[in-house]
Order: C-alpha cells, then sequence, then structure tokens
C-alpha cells in the first residue's frame, strides 16, 4: 500500500528495510521516551517478519508504513495504524510515529500522521483515533494536537523516566470531528 503526500511517500514495510528500522528503533534519542530498543539487526529483520506477515491478516489490521522523504530515497521514520476489530464497521484503531531525530521538527510526523488519519476515517471507516506519550514527551505531543487530536486523559504516575514517575496523556480524534474539520 502507498500514501503520497506533499513531501512524503509512505509505503508499506519490505523485506528491505530492516537496516532502516535497525537504525531507527537503535537509535538512544528516538527510543528516549520508549522501552522498545532493538540490540541488534536480526532484531530488526524479525520485526520486520512480524509486520509482514500482519499485512497478511484478512481484514487487514496493520498499516505500519514506512516514510519516505521526496526525493524517494531517504527514510524518515515509520506511522503505524492498528486498528482492533477491523471486520466491524467504526472499529478503533491506535496511531503511532517513530522518527529518526535527523526528521524533526520539519512537520514530517504530523503530515504523515495526518495521511494516516484520513486513511483510517476515509477508507477503512474507523471511528476513533487514539494514541498517547509521556507528558514530557512534548514534541510527540505537538503533533497529536496538530493532527486535531484532543486530550482525552491524563494518566497520573503512569511510567518511570530517568528515575521519576511521570505522567502519560491519551488523545484521541473521531470520525465525526475529522469530518466537520475537514469541512471546515
Amino acid at each position: 500500500m502507498i500514501i503520497q503526500t506533499n513531501r512524503l511517500l509512505l509505503r508499506d514495510l519490505c523485506e528491505n528495510d530492516a537496516s532502516d528500522v535497525y537504525a531507527l528503533f537503535s537509535n538512544k534519542e528516538t527510543m528516549r521516551y520508549l522501552d522498545l530498543p532493538h540490540p541488534n539487526i536480526e532484531c530488526s529483520q524479525q520485526y520486520v517478519n512480524e509486520v509482514l506477515n500482519k499485512y497478511q491478516e484478512d481484514p487487514r489490521r496493520c498499516y505500519e508504513m514506512a516514510v519516505i522523504l521526496e526525493d524517494k530515497r531517504t527514510f524518515a521514520g515509520v506511522v503505524n495504524l492498528e486498528v482492533e476489530h477491523p471486520y466491524l464497521k467504526d472499529a478503533r484503531a491506535c496511531l503511532d510515529y517513530y522518527f529518526l531525530p535527523e526528521h524533526w521538527n520539519k512537520g514530517y510526523a504530523t503530515e504523515a500522521s495526518i495521511a494516516l488519519i484520513k486513511f483510517a476515517f476515509e477508507t477503512l471507516e474507523v471511528n476513533k483515533i487514539a494514541t498517547g506519550t509521556l507528558k514530557c514527551n512534548i514534541g510527540s505531543e505537538a503533533v497529536m494536537k496538530k493532527c486535531g487530536m484532543s486530550l482525552e486523559a491524563e494518566l497520573k504516575q503512569h511510567a518511570k523516566f530517568n528515575g521519576d514517575w511521570v505522567n502519560r496523556v491519551e488523545y484521541a480524534i473521531l470520525r465525526c470531528e475529522y469530518l466537520k474539520r475537514i469541512e471546515e
């Protein structure tokens, strides 16, 4: 599957992406707020293979996509939409995004996320898309807001970060909110 935006190409991961996925998920800055680093290339290859297997599910529920810059060569990160109960109309989905630090603060995470949100609401007809992050990850929270998502919850002392208990924020957008937003 391919989704084109003004500056990005979103495409399904392929076997050849393991080295880029490893560069992403082994990057200390990218993984600063997460606990899922890939210790070696083999781990990343296994991860990519698992994603490729998920693509075969019918109905499909995994839309983990490589984000490629407009030059059609540069891997910037991944954006992922996981649909819960994809056989139901009006399903719920979860959105995630991970980018290499050299591609932060350029609007790529927002642009890729908005494209996947559009696909989810207009093609898959999901009812709700949710995501979350640690409250201290202000860059990720800013992406959520720019995508039109609203704060649904702040989970107090949800996780340990650098030895301290920190809060987690949960954001979401409903299809009716999305449709209203694009009509304006």
